[in-house]
């Protein structure tokens, strides 16, 4: 209805000013770099509309809802005369909720839309050899096993979200490639999608590992050491304060893959032990992906230690044509704060062009 965009206009221009001020500025940073440079190369764009449905079911009452999302994704590599000089990455996407169970913090409503920047972001090649990189915008967190491969707009996650409650975030930081390893580290907001200052939050994340191709659904053999130190914005506008250091690794035989991380540190002054493992099969050109997965989260509360345990089988089938379906079920044996046993059934359709 009309009242119903004229309220979403008016949420969006009143709490993400900095959004498009910061979104401005790259911009602006873009065409002169673009028109000092004389840059030659085009965009490299594609056009996604994804819908998600989410079924739970447990002892008290059965669930049904629903996310959709549509957006662009943008790409370009500015060069100069001799070599090539920044990297521009532009995500926006607009997100509708209906009646989902756990919603993003963005969503004020059971009902609701909103527009947000997934990555928007400048990497300038600072030395040209790819070495050295210096990165401003917004931008995926370097931690784990989401920098080899990310999972964005997938069914399938490798997050473990206790560890960080962030994805992406605010921040400038570093990271190359040398010597068969890459780098990177982010000094960030703390504040996830939405740029907040409320009580000061801050984050600095960084990972050290093997060098590996990002375009792939599955990573490369190989391993990773993370570092992470901030006092997180949670949805409920108060501060967490996490450590972590983490490990994660990859390796293959055959068809079949497995990965695992696993972190240590403290969530506000609490002990925590994280993991993650997967086990995947995939065909030559992963347009087929199944998988297992097991994911534990320990917290040393004052009376004792709670754990939330939870197990996922999937798959996911491509197409060469841009349209991509997939499945996964999931079930809860316990969390945090309850040791009721919890099912969910996630389905996706995802549409692609480029």
């Amino acid at each position: 209805s009309q009242d119903r965009m004229s309220s979403f206009i008016y949420r969006s221009n009143t709490k993400r000013q900095p959004f498009f001020i910061v979104a401005a500025i790259i911009t602006v940073a873009v065409c002169m770099v673009q028109h000092k440079v004389f840059a030659a190369s085009k965009w490299f764009s594609a056009y996604e509309v994804v819908a998600r449905g989410t079924y739970s079911a447990d002892l008290d009452s059965d669930h049904l809802g629903f996310l959709y999302s549509t957006g662009l994704d943008a790409r370009k590599v500015f060069s100069g005369k001799r070599r090539n000089v920044a990297t521009a990455n532009v995500q926006l996407d607009i997100w509708c909720t209906d009646n989902q169970t756990t919603r993003a913090p963005i969503f004020e409503h059971d009902r609701d839309c909103e527009g947000l920047a997934r990555n928007l972001s400048l990497n300038f090649h600072v030395t040209g050899d790819g070495k050295f990189n210096f990165l401003v915008g917004h931008t995926e967190l370097p931690f784990g096993l989401e920098v080899p491969v990310t999972t964005s707009k997938s069914l399938r996650t490798l997050l473990t979200p206790r560890d960080l409650a962030l994805k992406v975030d605010w921040g400038f930081g570093v990271n190359g490639t040398f010597s068969g390893l890459s780098y990177a580290a982010v000094l960030s907001r703390g504040s996830g999608l939405e740029y907040r200052h409320k009580n000061d939050p801050w984050a600095f994340s960084g990972r050290i590992g093997t060098y590996t191709n990002r375009q792939r659904l599955l990573p490369d053999p190989g391993f990773g050491l993370s570092l992470f130190r901030g006092d997180v914005l949670l949805g409920n506008g108060t501060i967490s304060q996490r450590e972590r250091i983490a490990l994660d690794g990859s390796a293959y035989r055959g068809k079949f893959g497995f990965l695992g991380q696993l972190s240590y540190g403290d969530t506000d002054d609490r002990d925590t032990w994280n993991g993650l493992m997967e086990l995947n099969f995939a065909n030559s050109d992963e347009s087929r992906i199944g998988y297992i997965q097991i994911k534990g989260f320990n917290e040393k509360f004052p009376d004792a230690w709670r754990r939330d345990i939870k197990l996922t089988g999937g798959f996911r089938q491509g197409f060469t044509e841009g349209f991509t379906w997939g499945i996964e079920y999931s079930r809860r044996f316990r969390s945090f704060t309850s040791n009721d046993d919890q099912n969910f059934i996630e389905f996706q359709l995802k549409y692609r062009w480029e």
